[in-house]
């Protein structure tokens, strides 16, 4: 993946409209955010080498990979807040 800011951000948002659309993984988001930052960063791992083993898209398991950040991770919890807000 390729990440300059802007990529980075669209990278982002990006994500966080596939997890809003997506009931599985948006009940999968939403219960990280309950876990401690370790527990979180392993379970982050774990679902990117998983989708990595699935050959899934390599951007998107790229970007899940990101979220093992704590700064990465509540910057996608509050752009999917925003996300539903806005109801987009």
């Amino acid at each position: 993946m390729n990440v300059t800011p802007n990529s980075a951000l669209d990278h982002l948002t990006r994500m966080v409209q596939v997890i809003a659309d997506d009931p599985d993984l948006r009940r999968w988001f939403m219960a990280l955010s309950r876990k401690s930052i370790v527990e979180r960063r392993n379970e982050i791992y774990a679902a990117s080498d998983r989708m990595r083993a699935e050959r899934k898209d390599a951007d998107l398991v790229s970007c899940i990979g990101l979220l093992a950040d704590p700064r990465v991770f509540e910057a996608a919890s509050a752009a999917l807040q925003e996300y539903d807000r806005n109801g987009d």
